[in-house]
């Protein structure tokens, strides 16, 4: 291996790794590990609790176009620097929390926090400042949010423990200030230079924000966002309860969600890889497929089908997740990353809000999850038909009357 793939293995990637299975492991996944301490703090229901995941997309969903902007204009080491010292923040005050009340607006703050130090900031730090196998480099990045979500939990389960949950949350506070040391010292706020003074963006066609709008690609991926994070998030975050609704044990239903977390860690990284093999956008076909067959698995609602749908499931939504965001940056560029991909993940985050909460409605209406699964499929099954459409954009697309 050339140590220039060595440095970028072990460089951003990784880095950007690191930081997304801090940022998103302890605000998502390893929240779940507090959930019944606080509902025997505060003799709150499921759906009180709960309800602070749905403001906190519905709060990203609104916000991130315009966090966009601000890290397009003043660029990831600026957003990094906001979002750690206010994850912080809201990772301490969670300590100090006395009603629902505060609880939501921690997580409104949190919302904040995520869109400067999210999923969108890394794409962007990996996009500009990786050229060579970049597509594998996101892979390794984005492959940060399902390690968080393996290794958060059980740290926050240990400090739950040892410590009692106020205590836990203001050790936990600690970490995003430690990633913001190195954030700090070695970030550069800009690399985009190769060695011979190149930019590493060269390759890349760059649209603005405006003529992003007019292409057909841009409104595609956004409702593919829609679908497919749908999706994603009311099958992921309601698969607990329907595997308990199937009678299989407590502990089968917790092995199922980790066998679920490594498959989606693997695809992740393996996608990104392909990516220097593979056409992204028959890549892309083929991941939502998989999860579209994982999807159909659940819906026939057998104990035995259950077991082939989660790594099907799970290698779908782990590929795609990495290709799409890789696809938005090879389509559009890095320039206006923040703003067209801001706008994207504001489809997005519409998308699995409404998953989670109408996956579950529905299935206390119906009785069972069956019918929760069957509309998860649909809407896989038209976000691959409309991945059908996407090609690159075509020289002067963007500049033709809408």
């Amino acid at each position: 291996m050339k140590s220039s793939d060595i440095k970028m293995l072990l460089g951003i990637p990784l880095f950007g790794m690191i930081l997304l299975a801090i940022s998103n492991g302890m605000t998502f996944s390893g929240l779940t590990v507090f959930d019944e301490a606080l509902i025997g703090e505060f003799d709150w229901s499921k759906a009180t609790l709960k309800f602070r995941d749905t403001l906190n997309l519905g709060v990203a969903a609104l916000i991130m176009p315009f966090m966009g902007a601000i890290i397009d204009k003043y660029g990831v080491k600026t957003t990094f620097i906001f979002g750690l010292l206010l994850l912080s923040g809201v990772m301490y005050s969670y300590s100090l929390i006395g009603s629902s009340t505060h609880m939501y607006l921690i997580h409104v703050a949190m919302a904040f926090a995520l869109a400067a130090a999210g999923t969108l900031a890394v794409v962007i730090m990996v996009s500009q400042r990786v050229s060579d196998n970049r597509g594998a480099a996101i892979g390794i990045a984005l492959a940060g949010t399902s390690l968080g979500g393996y290794i958060m939990p059980k740290i926050g389960g240990w400090l739950l423990t040892e410590y009692g949950w106020r205590q836990a949350f203001r050790y936990e506070a600690i970490f995003p200030l430690i990633l913001l040391g190195f954030v700090i010292l070695f970030l550069k706020s800009s690399d985009t230079k190769t060695e011979d003074g190149k930019s590493k963006t060269d390759d890349l066609v760059e649209l603005t924000f405006a003529d992003a709008l007019k292409t057909k690609q841009f409104w595609l991926l956004s409702f593919i966002g829609f679908f497919t994070y749908y999706s994603i998030m009311g099958g992921y975050l309601n698969l607990f309860l329907y595997m308990r609704e199937l009678d299989l044990s407590t502990e089968d239903a917790i092995k199922g969600l980790g066998y679920m977390s490594l498959f989606i860690l693997g695809a992740k990284f393996l996608s990104g890889l392909m990516t220097s093999y593979v056409d992204k956008y028959t890549l892309f076909k083929i991941q939502v497929f998989i999860m579209l067959l994982g999807a159909i698995g659940f819906s026939l609602y057998t104990t035995t089908a259950v077991w082939y749908a989660i790594p099907l499931f799970a290698i779908g939504w782990g590929g795609l997740y990495t290709l799409i965001n890789f696809i938005i940056i090879t389509t559009f560029g890095v320039n206006s990353a923040g703003k067209i991909g801001g706008t994207i993940s504001f489809f997005e985050s519409m998308g699995a809000g409404l998953g989670i909460w109408l996956s579950a409605l529905i299935a206390d209406q119906s009785g069972s999850y069956a019918l929760s699964f069957k509309i998860i499929a649909l809407f896989l099954f038209l976000g691959l038909l409309l991945s059908f459409f996407i090609s690159p954009v075509k020289e002067n697309e963007s500049t033709e009357p809408a």
